[in-house]
């Protein structure tokens, strides 16, 4: 059967009605029988929130027709894909729309590999996954240097006392730390800048202060990626795992952080640490950043109370966050949150003494400690296939309608068809 004819027998099985409908509305842009016209059909079966993009834009599915979709794109070849889009860093508006737009099509492709079996080239949640985070590591970049750009050309590069340009770096928390960003997510980072002993000056003005500087650099940065505009918005930004939270700085220098966790730091910020990851910037001075923060995140002392603590953190989440937690999988009991809480309680309790468990993601943090003998084949093999059943259908949901959701469908017929 020739692939086109096997998109459609898909999109038939996924949603009869829908899949008649479309293909016969896409007719008039992606002519019958082509590989667009079969793929914009079965991403608007089965993901209806998609279907007014393609209709819109039936370019999208010309495209990956024309490019294919079968191969995954890592983090250089996205940033050579949207670089060559966003062109020149002086032209904000550009950045702001071709950002989003290239960002858009890259989500519809990779919602399509998720969607498609093995056999049509399709993907597993954990590739799709590391697909989305590279996406977001790039666009954060862009966004960074048309931020570093902008604010460099109205106050001048930003240098240490020595003379050294100063250093800054964005941390992927969260999800994207451990590269395991989902359809819907929001995007946490902390920002962080090297020193306070230095200024940004242009010959003949005024110096402004480095924190004054960076603080400027990282709202533009958020700015471009959240503010929504005709072409929507790139990524929804959360700044609240930064040190004091909704009340704290934008960003931080080192010495204030290493001030803060020192003094102040609480279990919850030791648990969103362990998966942060250098996303934009500076990355080596992330890696600094990082091994100075570890031994605030790794205690040499094994503390078993741990493991009742983040209990604790688990159902406040789930009181005061889950409207349904029945139909919530991320929240709800057995859920997403609970598997990712056991693997990070485990890490935080023996990763002070072995430093082979600090790794971010949730699989590879259970593999090793399976391999440790810390869970046994049996739990560790349980929890990796609910956590991959949970997060399939959490990306279906999602890319289905569009929005930052985690709930099971109400309507039986809703249900049946994220089944299928």
């Amino acid at each position: 059967m020739p692939r086109r004819s096997r998109l459609l027998a898909l999109a038939q099985g996924i949603d009869p009605e829908r899949s008649s409908l479309y293909a016969a509305r896409f007719v008039s842009a992606l002519p019958r029988g082509t590989n667009g016209h079969g793929l914009a059909t079965l991403l608007a079966s089965a993901y209806p929130a998609l279907a007014p993009v393609l209709e819109a834009t039936p370019d999208i599915a010309r495209r990956l027709a024309a490019e294919g979709y079968l191969t995954e794109r890592d983090r250089p070849v996205l940033r050579t894909r949207l670089g060559a889009r966003v062109g020149d860093l002086s032209e904000p508006e550009r950045v702001k729309r071709e950002l989003r737009r290239a960002s858009r099509d890259e989500r519809v492709r990779i919602a399509l590999r998720e969607l498609l079996p093995p056999a049509l080239g399709g993907a597993d949640v954990d590739v799709t996954a590391r697909e989305l985070s590279a996406l977001a590591d790039v666009t954060i970049e862009i966004a960074l240097n048309e931020a570093v750009f902008a604010i460099s050309q109205r106050f001048g590069p930003p240098r240490s006392s020595s003379g050294a340009p100063a250093r800054f770096v964005v941390l992927g928390m969260g999800k994207l730390g451990g590269e395991e960003l989902n359809a819907g997510s929001d995007i946490d980072l902390i920002y962080f800048y090297d020193t306070d002993d230095g200024a940004a000056q242009r010959p003949g003005a005024e110096a402004i202060t480095l924190h004054d500087f960076w603080s400027r650099v990282s709202k533009r940065l958020t700015a471009t990626l959240e503010e929504v505009t005709a072409d929507g918005f790139v990524w929804r930004v959360d700044l609240r795992l930064r040190p004091e939270g909704r009340g704290g700085p934008v960003v931080n220098s080192l010495a204030a952080a290493e001030r803060y966790y020192e003094s102040f730091g609480r279990l919850w910020e030791r648990v969103a640490l362990l998966r942060a990851r250098p996303s934009a910037g500076d990355l080596a001075f992330g890696d600094e950043v990082l091994a100075l923060l570890s031994p605030f995140i790794w205690r040499r002392r094994v503390d078993p109370r741990v493991a009742g603590e983040m209990i604790q953190l688990a159902h406040r989440a789930r009181a005061e966050l889950s409207a349904d937690p029945t139909r919530d999988l991320k929240l709800g009991p057995g859920g997403i949150r609970e598997a990712e809480f056991f693997v990070q309680t485990l890490q935080l309790v023996w990763g002070g003494q072995d430093p082979s468990l600090r790794v971010r993601g949730t699989l590879p943090a259970l593999a090793r400690l399976r391999a440790n003998g810390l869970v046994t084949e049996r739990e560790g093999r349980a929890i990796a296939d609910a956590y991959v059943l949970l997060r399939s259908a959490e990306h279906a949901i999602q890319w289905a309608r569009g929005t930052q959701t985690h709930e099971l469908p109400a309507e039986p017929a809703e249900l049946e068809r994220l089944a299928r």
